[in-house]
């Protein structure tokens, strides 16, 4: 690790519906070791932007207290994901800035974007071998990139700012999740990534180690909590706690779940299969939206890593089975790897961050 960095680094994940930290340090041989997490619930925020910078302030000192960082010290260095409905994928032009040179990684603070729109900032660049080749000979090339509002950008810094964090960069989620899930095989042969958040679902395709493909479909977990308020009469915040057990649980399907309906009073037996065969009705639509998408890619290649799954509702039981029926791929649940401590796919992004701020 170069001797830039700090010895503290804090990975900042903001959901639409929770908000998750990962501290990590420096040991004395630069190898990478998390000493806390936190989650909390997400406030402020809505479809990946922030929309009340005090409220997600105060989200985030939640999730770092619990992730045992000390209110009133120092502002420690933060390197924060976004994704979203909000970003915008466009064809712009790219080139090296003024005295830079290809060192093999795209770094985004040395790429200078011709044709992005004013009130608009650069999150990611969509790679390919040409436009590499140009790059490396000092030419300008076509290229898409991801961008995203300049003031979703300055909200994010200020809220952090609030809750006691300094923010040293803000990354592209996928390419933090792609640090913190994928091998270096997997990184450089092709791999698809997907994360099944609260309000959207992002796919993307992750090939010599850059981003090749990327998109961001309106359908998440919100949806099946909906789903199952409507068909089992019930309160959206009892909804949520069933598909959190049914995630969480391996015999899902199986048996009775007890509930109170919003028109009764006394909690009634429903049976789990039930339960199940709604969620699984949602999950193939956002399935099939998956697909799509991927379909939809320019990217040539094979995708010899298979699939990925990540985010809140990847441990669902029976989602791996009805991706690889969906997509024809292998498919792994994405566990962070090499965080020294045990971490669920809903810390990959988090992880991934200060990961991926390490190695700058």
């Amino acid at each position: 690790m170069a001797k830039r960095h700090p010895a503290t680094l804090v990975g900042l994940d903001l959901g639409s519906s929770k908000t998750a930290v990962v501290i990590a340090q420096a040991d004395n041989d630069f190898l990478l070791r998390v000493v806390g997490v936190g989650e909390s619930y997400a406030l402020g925020v809505q479809k990946g932007s922030i929309v009340d910078i005090k409220a997600a302030a105060i989200s985030i000192k939640q999730a770092l207290e619990k992730a045992g960082k000390v209110t009133g010290v120092r502002a420690l260095p933060a390197y924060v994901g976004y994704n979203g409905l909000s970003i915008t994928t466009r064809e712009c032009k790219v080139a090296l800035t003024a005295g830079k040179r290809f060192s093999g990684r795209v770094q985004l603070k040395d790429i200078a974007a011709h044709g992005i729109p004013e009130g608009e900032k650069l999150l990611a660049v969509l790679s390919t071998p040409s436009m590499l080749s140009f790059l490396e000979s000092g030419l300008m090339s076509e290229a898409r990139v991801i961008t995203a509002g300049s003031r979703n950008f300055d909200n994010i810094i200020e809220s952090a700012r609030l809750a006691g964090l300094a923010t040293h960069d803000i990354i592209y989620s996928p390419l933090a999740a792609a640090e913190a899930l994928l091998s270096p095989t997997e990184k450089e042969l092709g791999t698809l990534l997907i994360d099944i958040g609260a309000t959207a679902a992002t796919v993307s395709v992750i090939d010599r180690g850059l981003i090749r493909e990327s998109a961001v479909l309106a359908i998440g977990g919100e949806h099946i909590i909906t789903d199952l308020a409507i068909c089992l009469h019930t309160s959206l915040a009892q909804a949520r706690e069933i598909l959190r057990q049914s995630t969480n649980n391996r015999e899902a399907g199986q048996g009775y779940i007890e509930i109170i309906r919003l028109d009764e009073e006394k909690a009634v037996n429903i049976p789990a299969d039930l339960v199940k065969s709604i969620i699984t009705a949602r999950v193939k639509e956002i399935l099939e939206m998956v697909t799509g998408a991927v379909e939809k890619f320019t990217y040539p290649g094979q995708l010899p890593g298979g699939a990925v799954l990540y985010g809140g509702v990847a441990n669902m039981d029976g989602l791996s089975s009805l991706v690889e029926n969906s997509l024809r791929l292998p498919v792994r649940i994405g566990i962070p790897k090499e965080s020294g401590m045990e971490l669920g796919p809903h810390y990959a992004n988090a992880f991934g961050l200060v990961k991926y701020g390490f190695v700058l």
